[in-house]
């Protein structure tokens, strides 16, 4: 830093990720950035693409209904109604963030990562500019082995086998009713189908649409089920600012989609 007249956060991140070569004693010069930005709030989104306007962005995708699952599991687990319904809106409101879709942005299937590697990976190279590597497709960081993550439900079976299939082929419904799915289905809709996770049928997606529109109103079984958990009255649960919060954001994805039958915008997959 002793070199710099003045430092900003862009310039300091930087300096960080040169710092942490330095103790590893590579010296190689480099022109390319790899930053594990992990689900940021909407203050650090925008201020990292503030300070970064040519950053390019790698977004996970992942089958929705699933995925969502998979990310409110501890949350709904420990009855954190505001932690779950946060995470959904999150989800379906990252698939067209203005961030990403007004700066090189691209959405790379988890499902492809662990299905064909061989192709994805160097599909994903050829996007990020960088070379591949055999240690690409090993579970490591600096040679060190990454060892899975111990909370997760499929660790002890595939947990340290970075291709390991157990997650993207766990039934879904652990959480979410049928009416739960129909209603979230509905409303991914147009990232499924861009996605290649469900074929595009405009007329059942229509129906669908005016199908779950009173719907959303209602409790969802997964509410129902935190309620009777927390021994609180529906009539209580409702009036809770999480449950008016939730509805406020499920009601206007699905005004989006009533006047656009799309979110426009949408981030786009990577060609394989």
């Amino acid at each position: 830093m002793a070199c710099y007249d003045e430092l900003d956060a862009n310039i300091f991140f930087k300096l960080v990720h040169t710092a942490y070569d330095t103790v590893l004693n590579d010296f190689n010069l480099k022109s390319l950035i790899f930053y594990h930005i992990h689900n940021p709030d909407t203050y650090a989104l925008l201020n990292f693409a503030r300070l970064n306007p040519n950053a390019s962005w790698l977004f996970m995708a992942r089958e929705p209904i699933q995925s969502c699952e998979s990310w409110v599991r501890l949350r709904f687990i420990e009855n954190d109604y505001f932690g779950v319904v946060n995470t959904i809106l999150t989800m379906l409101f990252d698939i067209d963030n203005p961030v990403y879709s007004r700066q090189n942005a691209v959405g790379v299937r988890l499902e492809d990562l662990k299905n064909k590697p061989r192709k994805t990976i160097p599909a994903l190279c050829k996007w990020m500019g960088i070379k591949e590597e055999d240690s690409l497709y090993e579970m490591t960081a600096q040679g060190k082995k990454w060892w899975g993550d111990p909370t997760s439900p499929d660790y002890k079976k595939d947990g340290h086998n970075p291709f390991g299939k157990t997650a993207i082929n766990r039934k879904i419904g652990a959480i979410f009713s049928e009416k739960d799915q129909l209603i979230l289905r509905t409303l991914f809709n147009p990232f499924s189908v861009r996605f290649g996770y469900t074929e595009e049928n405009e007329t059942q997606f229509e129906n669908d649409l005016k199908i779950i529109r009173p719907m959303i109103d209602e409790m969802f079984g997964f509410e129902m089920e935190i309620a009777k958990k927390m021994q609180i009255s529906s009539q209580k649960f409702r009036g809770s600012g999480s449950y008016l919060h939730f509805r406020s954001g499920l009601i206007q994805r699905w005004n989006t989609l009533n006047e656009f039958s799309t979110y426009p915008n949408m981030i786009r997959p990577l060609k394989i």
